[in-house]
């Protein structure tokens, strides 16, 4: 993405990241200020936390619907601070919320510029206090992911799971010499992810594991140069991939990315399905969970059965756009507005391929499917309108109660909301890759040319030999000039060309895409509820894959040469995630005011406070 040099103001704000995870303790501090007491579904996390902690290992609340990964979780850190230093012996609300104070500032940063590093391909050579990065800051600043790092529930740990077993899964496939233990460490985490939630198998079988098929394509199979649909079909017969950037891809190339991956995976099914066999172990393990346990939850089986809920994935578009648009703003202006009417310190260059709307084909077949399902397939959960103390009960209050015709309006915003949030992975300005250079195999070494005698020479080249002769010494004096390229010299050139081929960055697919849409609707479309807690890994791991800041093409044509030069172009290149962080913590400041300060009462429980919450 042509990143510009570096300046001291980068830096100074890579040492400034850790600190500013300090907001997560101080968070939690003010929430053991004010809510002393289990709050919500605290009410059942923390007794049952209590009970293991009391090696009371045979109780279990009916009403609790996850498995026990977070009492386990809970359990460990707090008998290693009991062995280390003589506490805590007893496990209050306080302790236990310190648990997930502990993963979100201290694991989940950590492991999650592990998985960034991998996931972009970029050896992290910083040092420790600079070793985060400011994406890594943004992730643990998420509204929804911030605010529940100060109680005690089971999303943050969750999430960390996923996060872990994509880091095995990633070392699994780099083949690095240690596939062994390597897909060991994603068996482990992968069935810890299920132990934290059920919703997990999505992520650490169809998402891993989709992403492993589609490596395992791409290793063997050639890139198809045509996009017609019957080329697409022969060439994935002989094992050609049709698998375009996003940044250049239409609605189109998505169902032919589909089926070229379906005609490719054909070729070598065999070598396929066995990469993809730790993904399958533990999806059997899921599906043996279900049948012992008769369904998919533990307890309130009749408010959390499995449905089909298409209409999650409307919502899931605005809820990424509200909380992510100051990572699209500027690239949305870019195709949006005229070459000639974007700032200097605005336009990235964009080439005319990746400044396109969505096409009026794209929208006569989305928009349809989208009145469809909000017709067909609005669910709201009882839960949803009973209870008013969460912001989505007044999103569908909105949507539902002014007027009938508002849902139907709602479609606009959900179809071009979801178009800039995957055109965000396109969102990048793609480096010409290096120029070959075409070497003759016949080519020799230039030679100079046999001397004849003067005797043998014509007469005439005799005489014009006496009379250059005098000029011929004067030329003698001029510097010399460099001696030919020889073939050998030029393999290494074009060598080196070669190796800055393969860094160049690996810039996101529509293949990645399709597997990341198919996971995020799976975990979402099965449940009745909406909450925006169940966005939290669809969003973080968008986030995480998206391709890193364009540098503005001001900067591009001509590179910062001093150190102010160089701040403000580092500034001007990272003002998206500065913005993001500012846009953050504002909301955390103004939701966690609410939360502490804003307290209501329920006329049937009188003398008891309410607090408005995601």
């Amino acid at each position: 993405m042509s990143s510009a040099p570096e300046s001291n103001l980068s830096r100074a704000a890579r040492y400034a990241v850790p600190f500013a995870l300090l907001l997560i303790p101080v968070w939690r501090t003010k929430v053991n200020a004010e809510v002393p007491e289990p709050y919500l579904d605290e009410v059942f996390h923390i007794p049952q936390a209590q009970a293991y902690w009391a090696h009371q290992w045979t109780h279990w609340d009916p009403k609790l619907t996850t498995p026990p990964g977070l009492y386990l979780w809970s359990y460990a850190l707090c008998a290693i601070l009991l062995a280390l230093r003589g506490s805590p012996t007893k496990l209050d609300t306080e302790a236990l919320r310190t648990t997930n104070v502990a993963t979100t500032g201290i694991f989940l940063p950590w492991r999650l510029q592990t998985l960034s590093d991998a996931v972009h391909k970029v050896r992290n050579t910083r040092p420790l206090g600079a070793w985060l990065s400011h994406t890594v800051l943004n992730i643990c600043l998420f509204p929804p992911l911030f605010f529940f790092s100060g109680l005690y529930y089971t999303d943050i740990l969750a999430l960390l799971a996923v996060v872990e077993a994509y880091n095995w899964d990633l070392k699994r496939a780099s083949g690095d010499g240690y596939t062994f233990f390597s897909t060991l460490g994603f068996l482990v985490f992968g069935l810890a992810a299920l132990v934290c939630r059920q919703t997990n198998i999505f992520w650490v079988s169809v998402f891993l594991g989709g992403l492993q098929v589609v490596r395992k394509i791409r290793k063997s199979a050639k890139a198809c140069k045509s996009s017609d649909l019957s080329a697409i079909l022969k060439s994935g017969l002989q094992n050609e991939i049709y698998d375009p950037l996003v940044s250049e891809a239409s609605l189109q190339d998505y169902f032919k990315t589909a089926i070229s991956l379906a005609i490719t995976s054909l070729t070598h099914p065999f070598s396929i399905v066995a990469s993809v066999i730790p993904h399958i172990i533990i999806l059997g393990a899921f599906g043996a969970f279900v049948l012992w346990n008769d369904g998919v939850v533990l307890g309130h089986k009749e408010f959390h059965t499995a449905g089909i809920h298409l209409a999650q994935m409307l919502y899931i578009w605005p809820y990424f756009a509200f909380f992510s648009w100051p990572l699209l703003v500027i690239p949305v202006l870019n195709v949006l507005l005229p070459k000639n009417f974007l700032p200097k310190y605005l336009n990235y260059g964009f080439p005319d391929t990746q400044r396109r709307l969505p096409s009026i084909v794209a929208a006569l077949i989305v928009v349809p499917v989208m009145l469809a399902i909000v017709h067909f397939n609005t669910i709201v959960h009882p839960f949803t309108l009973a209870d008013n103390r969460h912001y989505v009960f007044y999103i569908f209050r909105l949507l539902l109660g002014v007027h009938p015709a508002i849902k139907y309006a709602a479609v606009a915003a959900y179809f071009l909301c979801g178009w800039a949030v995957i055109s965000a992975f396109g969102f990048s300005v793609i480096p010409a890759p290096p120029r070959l250079l075409q070497i003759s195999p016949t080519a020799k070494s230039a030679a100079p040319a046999p001397k004849v005698p003067a005797k043998e020479q014509p007469k005439e080249t005799r005489k014009s030999a006496r009379a250059r002769k005098t000029p011929a010494k004067k030329e003698s004096t001029q510097p010399k000039q460099p001696d030919p390229i020889t073939p050998e010299v030029l393999a290494r050139i074009q060598q080196s060309l070669i190796q800055r081929q393969k860094q160049q960055p690996d810039l996101p697919r529509v293949s990645f895409v399709l597997v990341w849409l198919a996971a995020t609707a799976l975990s979402l479309v099965t449940a009745p509820l909406v909450e925006p807690r169940y966005f939290i890994i669809p969003w973080v791991m968008w986030r995480l894959h998206l391709p890193p800041s364009s540098t503005l093409a001001a900067f591009r044509r001509q590179k910062p040469q001093t150190e102010e030069e160089r701040a403000r172009a580092d500034f001007v290149t990272n003002f998206p995630k500065f913005l993001e962080t500012v846009w953050f913590i504002v909301i955390n400041a103004v939701t966690g005011y609410v939360f502490l300060y804003k307290g209501f009462e329920w006329p049937q429980e009188p003398g008891k406070v309410q607090r408005f919450m995601w």
